[in-house]
């Protein structure tokens, strides 16, 4: 399994595009010059485009991946507003920006060429909408759930996303957060129904579980910082381990990194741990094996690899990488066997 690392570094204007070897090694393959300040990095469902959302110019930049994981800018389409996070359905056709300056999600059109065009819809009046999230289907059938985390109404505001790429509320409303709690970033479980929200003002996390009959139900609220913290509170990312068993979550104050282990039986969470990283980890990622977790330091300008150890999900840092200023954005990929690979029955490290 060959894997790459993107990290998107908007003081800098640059992505930095390293392999990630099995030993949790890393190896710079490429730093691409971007044409702004590129914060939200998405990658399509067919693993063959990077799109970055960049300011001051709103606009999301269409970037081939090629064989070996290195980008080739190929299209370039405007945004409504200043992007602060991006989602891609399943099917590859439909782009949406959330908003936090603006308050508004836009959604954008992908042709077969994998370009995204302008946006055909603009949902304004979402209080600090700080990520856009699309909810897995549970049958085929059903309808696809997008949620929107506005900060500012401590709220989670539901929708259901047409075929033809059309917003539209959902009739059960918002999902309420504690008052002040600001929720900005959430995850899924890979194979169960709970949804989890990082809440970036009071640095707790929700466990929401999805009921047969559509509703969201809140399971857990848990503390992610140590007992007696007494600094500043400023959560900021969230992500589950590819086998579901290990969440963490960051926060840039402390600079440290929060592990839960998730219960197999009844998805329960527990806190066991924290862990010092880079320091301002904005953003980070776990990648697809779920042995490593890579934190960007957006005041540090380093990308950290910290080791999961697989039975009990601690920490251990395992390198560190120079990037460029102000990183923020980690995404993982894993390439497709290259041809000769296949014919071998080999794969790439």
């Amino acid at each position: 399994m060959q894997q790459v690392v993107y990290v998107a570094s908007p003081v800098s204007q640059q992505i930095h595009v390293f392999s990630l070897l099995a030993n949790g090694d890393l190896q710079l393959l490429q730093t691409v010059a971007t044409l702004g300040q590129v914060q939200p990095l998405l990658l399509s469902p067919n693993g063959q485009w990077l799109y970055g959302a960049q300011r001051p110019d709103f606009a999301v930049v269409s970037y081939r991946i090629g064989p070996d994981g290195q980008l080739k800018q190929q299209g370039m389409a405007p945004l409504a507003g200043s992007p602060s996070h991006t989602a891609i359905t399943p099917c590859g056709r439909f782009l949406l920006a959330a908003s936090y300056a603006f308050n508004h999600v836009t959604v954008s059109a992908i042709d077969a060429a994998g370009q995204v065009a302008p946006p055909h819809q603009q949902w304004d009046g979402l209080q600090a909408a700080h990520s856009v999230t699309l909810l897995s289907r549970t049958q085929p059938n059903d309808q696809q759930e997008v949620l929107v985390a506005c900060l500012k109404e401590d709220a989670i505001r539901r929708f259901f996303l047409t075929e033809q790429g059309t917003l539209l509320p959902h009739p059960r409303g918002a999902i309420p957060t504690a008052a002040g709690a600001g929720p900005r970033h959430l995850a899924l479980h890979p194979t169960h129904r709970d949804i989890y929200c990082l809440n970036e003002l009071d640095c707790t996390i929700n466990r929401y579980q999805r009921e047969d009959d559509g509703q969201i139900t809140l399971r857990q609220r848990l503390p992610m910082l140590p007992a007696g913290y007494q600094g500043e509170h400023w959560g900021a990312d969230l992500h589950v381990t590819p086998d579901g068993r290990f969440l963490y979550s960051s926060e840039r104050a402390s600079s440290l990194l929060t592990l839960f282990a998730i219960a197999p039986h009844d998805g329960n969470l527990s806190l066991l741990g924290h862990y010092p990283t880079e320091s301002m980890p904005r953003g980070f990622a776990i990648d697809q094996g779920g042995r490593y977790l890579l934190a960007a330091g957006q005041t540090s300008h380093h990308l950290a690899v910290h080791r999961i150890n697989e039975h009990t999900g601690e920490l251990t840092l395992h390198g560190r990488y120079p990037v460029g200023e102000g990183a923020m954005w980690v995404r993982v990929l894993t390439l497709a066997p290259s041809p000769s690979a296949m014919a071998h029955g080999g794969s790439a490290v």
